[in-house]
């Protein structure tokens, strides 16, 4: 059976009408919602320059703008131009304010180019071009010198007079369906002609013949247009191409014209003005004796369909907003937009507006200032809460909600599910198919390649064959870490005989919101169970899942850069104020020291494990502690020191404030070597050490390599930054985090650059098998190669990593902005 592939593109033609006033909405919740201990704070409105094109209003999953070849992700905010070409990947959806006249709704794979924003004398004209997927349209009643169109290499699906298309990828079929009002279908071979009658009036003529003669799909009707649908109309567009030629022919010979006002000029122009004319009326003709080359009568019209109606339903939560068009308007015209982004928890949860499903998990859009919102987040087996407000300046900006799980005893109380109503669970028992059908050779595949496949609970190795009886029902499972799993039921027959199941990348694997704000320094890890130190100060532990196992609120606040330690069962965060060591699985205090300035921890400078003891770096000592934070023998620092020591070798390693690296014998505080280096004054930062390499940066960005063995130094480079992170060390190179959030890859050999610096990068990168896992200021998540700083893989994350995730094995551990936990798989992210 041959495949076909459903584009499909739905319009709503609204009246305009002004802003609706109403009163404040105040609803009261069921429950108080569980919101992050960080208050939420409110954002100004989105500015909109008057030359405003396009406006993205609306933003879920991975959406790229390729704007002049350069491709990049696109953001809530953002402006679109004419030319822009707009995808969205398998998880993308978005919505594009075009004009002040529509909205439209591109669905998950789908490609389009921004053709047409125009507002001038000649009335609006706003246009796209659809390559493949689905849009959906919403679009205010027009004036007559109005047009709003959506074109693609077959179908033209036009308003007022304007064309209109859609088209399909090569042997694939187009699905228009209207909602309400009417729309005109026209074959795409024939738009020129009307393009060119805007300007030239000696077309119009045609273009008022073809939308005279076109299909019109009324409300509540939908078409199917097949590739062949227009082959009769070949003849018919030669000519209209030949006239079009001819056009351009006279537009050149008027500018020559006006330049030279010459008889023969003069003469020329006329003789081709003549010969237009001729060629209109060819045409016109030809559309009077043959209306089916526009408009063939095999065209079927239905009735609207349940599916295409139940998508349709996504049109009442988009809201035409009057965007200025590339003209002069007056500000109090322009429309003030607040950004409402929510996040859910967990991110299974479903955002719902008017009862209509928005997103789950996260959500995204601009709304216009005084509109009212009702809006709920659910999930079955756990408390809904509404959120309903009317927008303005402080009802906008981050809402982050967290559901509370049912008791079982309130869900034991609820009205049992009827038998009929309940769905049949998918069995791996395969269905006899009847005697006597057709013998089929089946193959079953999934990609990528190496997902798991099983085939009736059974796993099989690359894909699987076999001779199988046409009707039988057969289970196929396929999974894969990265990508969302499927299982499904299939029926045999001779459309099955080549089955591949392509599955969707799924990159994030857990999502929850920690109820902390912004996390700092790095994240720890010992087996199933993470830690992260925030702004505030507060401690936070929690599993691979997100889920929050406990909290301590310790006394150094604010912290710049402080993050805890793990050591045989304790944790040691270390700050401007104390010291305090906690029983790492439950979170219970074990001790506080109180920090005096001279042992005060500032930037990140922390405790430093050695066999049974800790170090605790101090002003002009090393402190050695027992696993209590006990006191137990100190080694003076001559010169003083602001590092964290590092241990290499049984021996401390650290850096005076002279610059000079000092290896020290812990057994009885002699130094063992002393290097001189120009790195200067380094603070709270530990040596990085790479086998018998050390790498450690002054706070003015004196990067200085040693050999430890030798008590030489490799090389020395000037940065000009301020330093208080420990450099990242791999086989690849050294790579140093700045305050200026720039990431500086350095070589081995000789401390130049591996790549052009990294600018906007949010946290000190993770690490994992040659590549660099970064954040930037823009939510991009991002692989980097360490060697190049080529981008190897990226996806929008609309979050920012503050503190160093913790990457193993290609699952990266990561905290927002805002303390949402994230679990990413890197295989799922976009190549």
């Amino acid at each position: 059976m041959k495949k076909t592939l459903i584009i499909s593109i739905f319009f709503v033609f609204l009246m305009s009408c002004g802003p609706k006033q109403m009163e404040p909405v105040t609803v009261a919740p069921q429950k108080e919602v569980p919101v992050a201990e960080e208050p939420r704070s409110a954002t100004g409105p989105v500015e909109i320059s008057d030359d405003t094109q396009g406006l993205v209003v609306f933003l879920s999953g991975d959406v790229f703008l390729n704007r002049e070849g350069s491709e990049e992700y696109l953001n809530i905010g953002d402006s679109v131009t004419q030319s822009d070409v707009i995808k969205t990947a398998e998880d993308g959806y978005c919505e594009i304010q075009l004009g002040d006249i529509a909205v439209i709704r591109m669905n998950a794979n789908s490609i389009l180019q921004i053709q047409t924003l125009i507002k001038g004398s000649e009335g609006r004209r706003m246009g796209v071009d659809l390559e493949s997927g689905t849009v959906l349209c919403k679009v205010k009643k027009l004036l007559d010198d109005d047009s709003f169109q959506v074109k693609t290499n077959t179908v033209v699906c036009g308003v007022r007079g304007t064309q209109f298309s859609v088209s399909a990828e090569q042997d694939a079929d187009t699905l228009l369906a209207v909602k309400e009002g009417a729309v005109a279908v026209t074959p795409r071979s024939l738009d020129k002609v009307s393009e060119l009658a805007v300007e030239e009036k000696a077309l119009a003529p045609i273009a008022a013949k073809i939308k005279e003669v076109a299909v019109v799909v009324s409300a509540s009707e939908e078409l199917t247009v097949q590739q062949d649908t227009f082959k009769d109309t070949e003849e018919l567009a030669k000519i209209v191409e030949a006239v079009v030629l001819k056009v351009e022919e006279k537009k050149k010979a008027e500018a020559i014209f006006k330049e030279e006002e010459t008889d023969s000029g003069k003469e020329e122009l006329a003789i081709l003005l003549e010969e237009v004319r001729n060629e209109v009326a060819v045409i016109l003709v030809s559309l009077e004796a043959d209306p089916e080359a526009v408009a063939p009568g095999l065209l079927d019209i239905k009735e609207i369909s349940q599916e295409a109606a139940e998508v349709l339903k996504t049109t009442d939560t988009m809201e035409v907003i009057a965007i200025p068009v590339a003209a002069a308007v007056e500000k109090e015209k322009v429309p003030v937009l607040y950004r409402i982004r929510i996040s859910a928890s967990p991110a299974e949860a479903l955002i719902t507006q008017n009862g209509n499903v928005l997103s789950s998990g996260t959500f995204e859009k601009l709304y216009t200032q005084g509109s009212e919102l009702n809006m709920e987040v659910s999930l079955e087996g756990y408390e809904s809460q509404p959120l309903n407000m009317i927008v303005d300046e402080m009802n906008s900006g981050d809402f982050s909600i967290i559901l509370e799980e049912i008791a079982e005893e309130e869900i034991a109380e609820e009205e049992p599910v009827a038998q009929a109503e309940v769905e049949p669970v998918l069995t791996a028992a395969p269905v006899e198919a009847p005697a006597g059908a057709a013998i089929l050779n089946v193959t079953v595949s999934v990609k990528p390649g190496d997902a798991e496949l099983k085939i009736n609970g059974s796993p099989v190795s690359g894909s699987w064959k076999s001779e199988e009886t046409e009707g039988t029902v057969i289970m196929v499972e396929a999974s894969r870490r990265g990508y969302e799993s499927v299982k499904k039921q299939l029926t045999l027959d001779a459309s099955t005989v080549n089955h591949v199941i392509r599955l969707a990348p799924k990159p994030i694997e857990a999502s929850s919101n920690l109820g902390i704000s912004s996390p700092v320094g790095v994240l720890l890890n010992k087996g199933n169970l993470y830690l992260t130190a925030d702004s505030k100060g507060v401690l936070t532990a929690f599993d691979l899942n997100g889920k929050v196992l406990w909290k301590y609120s310790s006394a150094n606040s604010p912290n710049a850069n402080s993050s805890p330690v793990e050591h045989q069962g304790k944790v040691y965060f270390s700050g401007g104020s104390e010291l305090v060591v906690l029983n790492r699985d439950t979170g219970a205090v074990i001790n506080n020291v109180s920090l005096p300035e001279e042992r005060s921890h500032i930037y990140g400078r922390r405790v430093v494990p050695a066999g049974d003891h800790l170090y605790l770096p101090a002003n002009g000592e090393l402190v050695l502690i027992d696993s209590d934070g006990g006191d137990i023998s100190s080694i003076p620092i001559g010169s003083g020191s602001s590092m964290s020591p590092a241990i290499w070798a049984g021996k401390a390693v650290i850096a005076d404030k002279k610059g000079a690296l000092l290896v020290i014998d812990p057994s009885d505080g002699s130094v063992l070597s002393s290097v001189p280096t120009s790195a200067v004054q380094a603070v709270a930062q530990s040596p990085a050490i790479f086998g018998d390499k050390a790498v450690f940066c002054s706070r003015k960005g004196i990067v200085a390599a040693v050999d430890l063995n030798n008590g030489t130094v490799l090389w020395e480079r000037e940065l000009g930054r301020t330093v208080f992170a420990d450099v990242i060390v791999s086989d690849e190179g050294c790579y140093v985090y700045s305050t200026k959030k720039e990431v500086f890859a350095l070589s081995w050999i000789s401390g130049e650059d591996l790549f052009a610096p990294l600018k906007d990068i949010t946290s000190v990168p993770g690490y994992d098998r040659g590549q660099l896992v970064v954040t930037d200021k823009a939510g991009s998540l991002k692989l980097i190669n360490a060697g190049s700083g080529a981008v190897v893989r990226q996806m929008n994350l609309k979050d920012s990593f503050t503190a160093r995730p913790i990457v193993r094995d290609g699952i990266i551990v990561g905290v927002g902005s805002g303390g949402q936990f994230y679990r990413i798989n890197m295989e799922g992210m976009v190549k």
